[in-house]
């Protein structure tokens, strides 16, 4: 049996954090046990939503964030990584950038053989810019073991001998719980009161402008909209859902933009759309660019981030500078573009490693390494 140390989670349920919940539920508990780490006050928890996805025992350690306290803060992490390294065999630090490096250097500094750092993101916001570079240069000094999401994402987070060293460990998820059913599409447009024969465009995710640019989203549905009135635009997912009312509003469009919340079951929402528009401003390898693949949707992205394409009728032509005019028109272009054939879906998602149980015995191999 080997123990596993898990950072870098946040407790509402993120890409990341979906991502790490998927392994955990088809990891083998017999031969990994897995705890995690999360930063905040002494009583914070995983959300329900995050306890409903997750199968298997939850075993959580708290340490407090590191600001704005940060000295008093660092004090506790050291204390908890001097009573508690002896009993891990393996850290696993997720991360989206490398903000710091605590949790690798105290694991090193009290004895945790095997250090892994999982670089989740290809791109930066600026105080990443600014930090990250700096700490690329020492991760290899504390971290055994370099992951990363995606080649891009390798190369964001890694250079000179850790890039040499650093494996791909594909975003992977079960197949068959995003596979297209007509008969939820129905049920699903009735219960959001939208028309059968109605162009829906959307997308799963946090409603968080600074990286996932959703008001670019609500301005391109709005010339959608000129071309194609009889349109919705729906945000699966919760967060600031004032700013992005405000938005549709000033743009003509706030009785055609749908809010969800926080949903549990993204396979089943993804039926509700007919193509999956992802303009993000930056990710590593989003896990819903897969799961929208999965369930057969046409995918329109933008070309600067990592591409995730397993069927033709994914799209990533497109640069955020370009028009909202033809943003609107590759959207409408590919509107009757979904993959039916569900025997290919699945083939060509196994082939390329986005399987959750080959992804997870890969993973359990390098853990043994």
């Amino acid at each position: 049996m080997k123990r596993i140390l898990v950072c870098g989670l946040v407790p509402d349920i993120g890409g990341l954090e979906k991502i790490i919940v998927d392994f955990y539920n088809h990891i083998d508990t017999s031969e990994f046990e897995l705890e995690f780490l999360l930063q905040g006050p002494e009583n914070v928890e995983f959300s329900d939503h995050f306890k409903k996805l997750c199968r298997n025992p939850l075993v959580v350690h708290r340490i407090p964030k590191l600001r704005p306290h940060m000295k008093q803060a660092l004090k506790e992490w050291d204390r908890f990584f001097k009573e508690n390294a002896h009993r891990y065999d393996i850290l696993w630090s997720n991360q989206n950038g490398l903000t710091h490096l605590e949790f690798l250097k105290l694991a090193k500094k009290y004895g945790i053989e095997k250090r892994i750092v999982h670089g989740h993101c290809a791109t930066a916001d600026k105080f990443y810019r600014f930090i990250h570079p700096i700490n690329r240069l020492f991760v290899g000094k504390y971290a055994t073991d370099f992951w990363a999401c995606g080649t891009e994402a390798l190369n964001h987070f890694y250079h000179g001998k850790e890039r040499e060293k650093a494996l791909v460990i594909h975003n992977a998820i079960e197949v068959e719980k995003f596979i297209y059913n007509q008969e939820k599409q129905v049920q699903l447009r009735k219960e959001y009161h939208i028309p059968e024969d109605c162009f829906v465009v959307g997308q799963v995710s946090r409603l968080y402008e600074k990286q996932k640019n959703q008001s670019f989203c609500v301005k391109v549905f709005s010339e959608i909209v000129k071309k194609e009135p009889n349109s919705r635009l729906v945000f699966i997912g919760r967060g600031d859902t004032e700013f992005l009312e405000n938005v549709a509003k000033e743009y003509g469009v706030a009785d055609k933009v749908i809010f969800t919340g926080l949903t549990t079951n993204v396979g089943k929402m993804l039926n509700l759309l007919d193509v999956f528009f992802f303009p993000s401003n930056f990710e590593g390898l989003p896990i819903v660019l897969i799961e929208a693949q999965a369930n057969g949707l046409p995918v329109v992205t933008a070309k600067h981030l990592p591409d995730a394409r397993i069927l033709n009728n994914y799209d990533n032509s497109l640069s955020l500078n370009d028009s909202l005019e033809e943003w609107a028109d590759k959207i409408l272009s590919v509107r009757d573009h979904r993959e039916l054939d569900k025997a290919k879906v699945k083939q060509l998602i196994d082939e390329n490693g986005y399987e959750i149980e080959s992804a997870t015995r890969q993973l359990e191999k390098l853990f043994d390494e």
